[in-house]
């Protein structure tokens, strides 16, 4: 294995500014949304460090979105303008992680994204290639894949039924991974008051194991249940295979709440 370049950037930083049409209906942005700043800010890293997208797509490569950590601090409201800020923290045979700071105008922490991409020849994960050597690390190195594991749903458990829409679809023709965060916030918020309250306060944790990909015409299951003090969520076919398993766990009791909710 080469040393890496101490000539690249270890972070990469950009602003976002907060769409109209990236908002929900309380002002704020929504999960989708952030999680599309995370990733481009990820894609303009990659640039900088000499992997830009026709390297990837000369090669066959592709990163894939094995797993998410999504901590939400506070609000990001319509119309402001976020800070971004993206470093590698590690490798694995096949997978990398990434971590994503979301920062206010005022530099304040509004969210910390933790992401495990895996390597793909665009069918299988493959080993990351000798040329990803020289991107440096900035962070602790080795670590553990992010995991959810759920138990069955409960035949109660509250239940939507959808089909990935085109406006959800990226270049990879299936469901964007961020689309998968506001599908959960929904099938959360179905389930009824509690679960209207669990998607709006602040700090909350989301964790999201992706398992195969949502394509077009898919007809899927998305479930949200209490368990425990967090939420459960799986998404599944019509075979009852999972799609994604998914966790949110919501500000503790006399939290602050979301302003705008």
């Amino acid at each position: 294995m080469s040393p890496a370049d101490p000539a690249l950037p270890l972070r990469h930083t950009a602003e976002y500014r907060v769409r109209f049409d990236e908002a929900t209906p309380d002002g704020l942005v929504r999960g989708s949304a952030l999680l599309g700043y995370v990733q481009d800010v990820a894609w303009r890293h990659s640039e900088t460090l000499g992997f830009p997208r026709a390297w990837y797509r000369a090669r066959g490569y592709a990163w894939l979105v094995r797993a998410v950590e999504v901590r939400l601090v506070g609000p990001a409201a319509d119309g402001e303008t976020v800070t971004a800020t993206t470093r590698l923290t590690g490798y694995r045979k096949v997978v990398a992680r990434r971590e994503t700071e979301i920062r206010g105008p005022g530099g304040e922490i509004r969210a910390v994204v933790l992401i495990d991409w895996a390597m793909t020849d665009g069918r299988v994960p493959i080993r990351i290639p000798a040329a990803f050597d020289r991107a440096p690390v900035d962070g602790p190195g080795p670590f553990t894949p992010i995991r959810v594991d759920l138990p069955p749903s409960p035949p109660e458990a509250a239940g939507l039924r959808l089909t990935p829409r085109l406006r959800e679809l990226d270049p990879m023709n299936h469901a964007n991974n961020g689309v998968y965060l506001d599908w959960l916030d929904e099938a959360v918020a179905a389930a009824g008051p509690a679960g209207a309250g669990a998607i709006h306060g602040f700090p909350r944790t989301y964790r999201m194991a992706y398992l195969r990909p949502a394509t077009p015409g898919a007809h899927l299951r998305s479930i949200a249940w209490p368990d425990r003090a967090a939420w459960a969520y799986r998404l599944a076919d019509e075979a009852g295979a999972d799609l994604l398993r998914g966790r949110l766990e919501p500000a503790p009791r006399g939290a602050a709440p979301d302003p705008g909710g």
